[in-house]
């Protein structure tokens, strides 16, 4: 357990993340789990943390500190500062936007497990991402940067660099498979529970890829085959991520390669379902196009004479037109009608 004492609701650092919260939820469009209870975090290596039953863990040292240093310095920060600032305020981002982001039934089917390695690196790498891309608008909106201007143009830290790099190939090669455009893909995977999160890329890539060539009740069976054909790869991040001997720029391309071999999975997979349905509808048109055994020995009963349809082509050439058609004036678009 990493949640220490209680930070009082009354206290000026309890109101500034409430306000955060209050950000990320109107940015995010989403209600927040957040149940009010935010607490000091116990772990030194850890910035925060956002609970299963709502509440919320803040470092002291790490993040409400430099905050208080942001509005009390009563100077410009340093560059270090700066960027202690902003990494506190991504930190907090972060972690309400975890609370924004519903657990999701993991006993559902094509439902995975939500602390489960793939699912969690899925998790981080999206959450860290969105919190990048917002965190300058949640900076304005709290009014930060009126106090530290710098803020909105520090450094910013990535803190996952191994799940941001995982999750952004990902996105990228589901767009490829499904033809949807990233964005989509993105949003999709971001609105989805945390436990139907690769369901949600499986049946993207069904309802743009294979939609048209499949049965609808094979959806639960092919969306399982998809989701085990990505997952075992994702799973290799977590050991990337938590490792003390690699930079983050390694970190970064572990992620990146995981995911490919994720995508190339799901990409080969889908060809292979897709071919299968193509070539059983090939197959079903050529057996309704074959004759029916039945023809064969009604001609064998009349002596092996050739159809009608046949003998008025081979007797008189290619203009021959049978007697039981009546003839129409050659015009664009008109055929032949019986009489």
């Amino acid at each position: 357990m990493s949640a220490g004492r209680p930070v009082p609701p009354n206290s000026n650092e309890y109101l500034w993340v409430a306000g955060v919260v209050r950000s990320v939820q109107k940015l995010s469009g989403t209600a927040s789990r957040w149940n009010g209870e935010l607490y000091e975090e116990t772990r030194s290596d850890a910035g925060g943390s956002a609970m299963d039953d709502g509440g919320m863990t803040v470092n002291v040292d790490r993040v409400l500190k430099p905050v208080a240093q942001a509005y009390t310095a009563g100077r410009p920060l340093t560059e270090d500062e700066l960027v202690n600032a902003r990494d506190a305020v991504l930190t907090v981002v972060h972690e309400a936007k975890h609370l924004s982001n519903t657990l999701g039934d993991d006993t559902a089917p094509g439902a995975t497990p939500v602390y489960s390695p793939d699912t969690l690196a899925l998790e981080e790498g999206l959450t860290e991402t969105w919190a990048h891309e917002n965190v300058d608008d949640v900076i304005q909106d709290i009014g930060m940067d009126r106090a530290q201007p710098g803020l909105l143009s520090a450094e910013s830290i990535d803190s996952y660099p191994a799940y941001t790099a995982a999750t952004d190939e990902l996105i990228r090669g589901a767009a490829e498979v499904s033809g949807l455009p990233q964005s989509q893909v993105r949003e999709g995977l971001e609105q989805a529970d945390r436990t139907d999160r690769w369901a949600a890329v499986a049946d993207m890539v069904i309802d743009e890829r294979l939609g048209d060539v499949m049965p609808a009740q094979h959806r639960e069976v092919v969306r399982t085959q998809l989701v085990q054909a990505m997952r075992p790869h994702l799973a290799d991040v977590a050991a990337a991520q938590g490792s003390e001997l690699q930079s983050d720029v390694a970190k970064s391309i572990a992620g990146h390669q995981s995911a490919g071999r994720a995508v190339t999975a799901l990409s080969t997979s889908t060809a292979g379902i897709e071919n299968h349905y193509r070539d059983w509808h090939r197959d079903q048109a050529i057996k309704q196009a074959a004759p029916d055994p039945e023809v064969g020995h009604l001609r064998k009963f009349l002596g092996g004479q050739t159809p009608p349809d046949a003998s008025f082509r081979a007797s008189g050439g290619d203009g021959a037109v049978p007697d039981n058609v009546r003839q129409l004036n050659s015009r664009r678009g008109q055929g032949q009608s019986l009489e």
